[in-house]
């Protein structure tokens, strides 16, 4: 939903409100309430009110990125500008080919037909039950905020208003940076067009979609007080880090998968003291297993090396 458009340095600047960006993060709040404190009443409410389908919502938080598998696509530049019922139509219509297209680069594998459909099944089901009434609430109220940000954006300049956005995103003579796990910049003269939208889920992320030339800046709201506790996920990671046996631990699944037979062997323990160790590595999300045979293989995350500093950083920093 396109509000008002305008330049400024050559750039394009498209302030609009994308529904479909919100439900979906809005799922991404329901699959990990841990990190949006800033939600906390709001998921209480829901989880009250929709026992199963929030753990629906949860169950299937995995195979799809933490429900951001859409608007993390390379495609979303395509239904950006769409409605909710718009966007679940176009998704029913496309098959399963085009389908695993889009979701790709979020999810890491191809999926089902009945992945596929189940997925899209909740969606719908959220939306009709949730998000529907929610939207019609939130749709004025982040349309009016827009507006008073494109307004702070003409008076203080685009980029003045894009380093006030987020403590992560700097501005710099040339270029845009900005940090998550690692740092990324923009040529600000390679930019076509900047979408400013506004939402109330997305807090304390940063967002920032790169869509060839194009880049999208999300503003957060705030509408609930910021409690000043610590993610429940991130006490456990860290937790479950600080154990010398459990760095050795790492330091072997790093270099390859073992059993837990063949750890005791290595660190001179007991085969039950590495199955201790290991439940609490499995339980804290650092290592995934797989049996084989008789045995259960282990092997570490390696995504994990960058997303324990990330969230640490992003947890402080917020």
């Amino acid at each position: 939903m396109v509000l008002d458009m305008f330049r400024y340095e050559g750039v394009e600047v498209v302030v609009s409100y994308f529904p479909v960006w919100e439900m979906f993060f809005s799922m991404h709040v329901l699959s990990n309430p841990e990190h949006h404190l800033t939600r906390r009443k709001w998921v209480e409410a829901k989880e009250k009110s929709y026992p199963d389908l929030i753990k629906e919502i949860r169950d299937l938080g995995e195979v799809t990125d933490s429900w951001i598998l859409i608007i993390d696509s390379e495609k979303w530049s395509e239904i950006r500008q769409m409605e909710i019922v718009e966007m679940l139509h176009f998704f029913r219509n496309k098959n399963i080919y085009q389908w695993n297209e889009w979701v790709k680069r979020s999810v890491g594998k191809e999926m089902s037909v009945k992945e596929r459909n189940r997925i899209l099944d909740i969606v719908e089901k959220y939306y009709k039950c949730v998000f529907k009434n929610e939207e019609m609430i939130l749709r004025p109220y982040l349309v009016r905020i827009l507006q008073e940000e494109k307004e702070k954006c003409l008076k203080e300049g685009l980029w003045n208003w894009c380093g006030n956005v987020h403590s992560r995103l700097k501005i710099k003579q040339d270029t845009i940076v900005y940090k998550k796990n690692q740092e990324y910049g923009f040529e600000k003269k390679a930019l076509n067009k900047i979408f400013i939208t506004a939402s109330t889920f997305v807090h304390p992320h940063l967002w920032m979609c790169n869509c060839s030339r194009e880049i999208e800046v999300v503003k957060s709201v705030i509408v609930e007080p910021i409690q000043m506790d610590i993610p429940e996920d991130l006490v456990n990671v860290f937790k479950a880090l600080g154990d010398k046996t459990r760095l050795k631990i790492v330091k072997l699944l790093l270099q390859e998968v073992h059993t837990t037979q063949e750890l005791a062997k290595e660190i001179q323990v007991s085969e039950a003291a590495v199955s201790k160790h290991l439940k609490i590595m499995w339980e804290a999300g650092l290592v995934r297993k797989t049996k084989k045979g008789v045995y259960m293989e282990y092997e570490f995350k390696t995504e994990m090396i960058d997303f324990v500093p990330y969230k640490f950083y992003e947890t402080m920093a917020n």
